[in-house]
């Protein structure tokens, strides 16, 4: 830990922690890598006021007195069984083009490893897309195994160009060591731009006072919400697929399948509830490893200033909230982050319901997602793994592997198996 001299042509870089002083400096390296700009109060949401830490978990790369690269973390208090370890997700890495192929990444992720050897955290864990993935592997962390996002294509054509896109941006933004890209690669990471998802013809009554609009379930004859056409010829390889299935499930009628229920009504915030979304997590905690959902997690995680979340919750005879659905728009589509309870199965006629006022809203999103274990019936809802076919035929695959790197000798999260987590777009430091 500490400086080193490359030859007389090189600068003389030194890593170190991160200074409040870097601040500016790193908001513009990020800008020049990512080609988007985040301000003062994204990183001050992201890191300087984490609930779960103490500093701003970050290493830099300084040459010279500038700041040329990042490895920072994402602080994430998990729950598994009785036990609450800290994880830190590894994100926002970056090195400037005008050095990289220096090894500066890896003198970095060392330098955070010495660091952290005696805890806080206990672990890391992550989402590497395949150009970032080998990097991981070689300084330690292990492959737990592939976790799906499902796609529910309404504009084939447009969907599967827009995911080549994300997965071909991803590739061409990874360097140095095969990472300079966010860890967290989720396709398209792009802010809202405090983009407000409201709606339309399924409003019973609302009250702007307390920010909640009450939600109807669209009619069989209501084709509001369906896909439009866009009249495409393109019809090669997975494009001609989805386009078929599609054209086919359209042609059937989308009646989103979810059975009417007198006792269930779902209510739509615009600020996402933290007690609400608390209270219905406790109704069925699961046993897998995955972030522990409190009222602080709710509120902290939900603000991120770069995105704009809508939050349905499903309740029971108008009182008694018993599922939840949590999605932001992003762009083109919309992405659902979290659903609950966590222990889906437990709940899964109520998350239909609300899964169904979500995708009421979108009908003009060209494809909606959902990372990990978010949906009770997703095929039935026409969401499509990129795990399988035809989205795994990509040439760029889109799934992220999840990787885990023990920091302490008493745990083994290296050995887990993906049947041991349960996750969601709340897991993943960009959603």
């Amino acid at each position: 830990m500490g400086e080193s001299t490359s030859p007389a042509t090189q600068p003389s870089y030194t890593i170190r922690s991160f200074e409040p002083s870097d601040r500016d400096a790193l908001l513009s390296l990020y800008e020049t890598v990512f080609e988007k700009e985040r301000g003062a109060d994204w990183f001050r949401w992201k890191y300087a006021e984490n609930p779960y830490v103490d500093h701003v978990p970050i290493v830099v790369a300084d040459a010279d007195g500038e700041l040329v690269g990042c490895r920072a973390f994402f602080a994430l208090e998990l729950r598994v069984g009785d036990d609450r370890p800290i994880a830190y997700q590894p994100c926002d890495t970056m090195v400037h083009p005008e050095h990289r192929d220096r090894g500066l990444f890896s003198r970095m992720n060392e330098y955070a490893l010495e660091r952290y050897a005696d805890g806080p955290p206990t672990l890391c864990f992550n989402f590497p897309n395949e150009s970032a993935k080998p990097g991981n592997l070689k300084h330690g962390w292990k492959e737990i195994g592939t976790v799906p996002t499902y796609y529910r294509p309404q504009d084939p054509v447009e969907s599967i160009k827009k995911v080549a896109d994300d997965a071909d941006r991803d590739d061409r933004a990874a360097s140095d060591e095969t990472t300079t890209s966010s860890d967290a690669a989720v396709n398209g990471d792009t802010a809202t731009g405090g983009e407000t998802a409201t709606s339309s013809d399924t409003t019973v009554s609302s009250d702007g006072a307390d920010g909640w609009v009450y939600r109807d379930l669209p009619s069989e004859d209501d084709d509001s919400d369906r896909p439009r056409d866009d009249g495409s010829d393109d019809e090669d390889g997975v494009t001609a697929v989805l386009s078929d299935v599609v054209t086919n499930s359209q042609l059937a009628g989308d009646t989103l399948v979810t059975q009417r229920s007198s006792e269930i009504a779902v209510i739509q915030f615009e600020t996402p509830p933290a007690e609400v979304l608390e209270s219905v997590y406790r109704r069925s905690i699961p046993d897998e490893i995955h972030t522990n959902r409190t009222a602080e997690f709710y509120r902290w995680r939900l603000e991120n200033p770069a995105r704009s979340y809508t939050t349905y919750v499903a309740t029971r005879d108008g009182e008694t909230p018993i599922a939840a659905l949590v999605c932001s728009r992003v762009d083109d589509h919309l992405r659902i982050v979290e659903t609950l309870p966590r222990e889906i199965t437990a709940a899964q006629d109520a998350i239909n319901h609300v899964l169904a006022a979500a995708l009421a809203d979108c009908p003009n999103r060209s494809y909606v997602t959902a990372f990990g274990e978010t949906l009770p019936t997703p095929i039935r809802y026409r969401f499509y793994p990129d795990t399988r076919f035809p989205l795994s035929t990509l040439d760029r695959p889109t799934a992220l592997t999840l990787l885990a790197r023990d920091l302490e000798r008493e745990t083994a999260f290296e050995e887990t198996t993906p049947d041991e987590w349960t996750l969601s777009g709340l897991d993943v430091d960009t959603t």
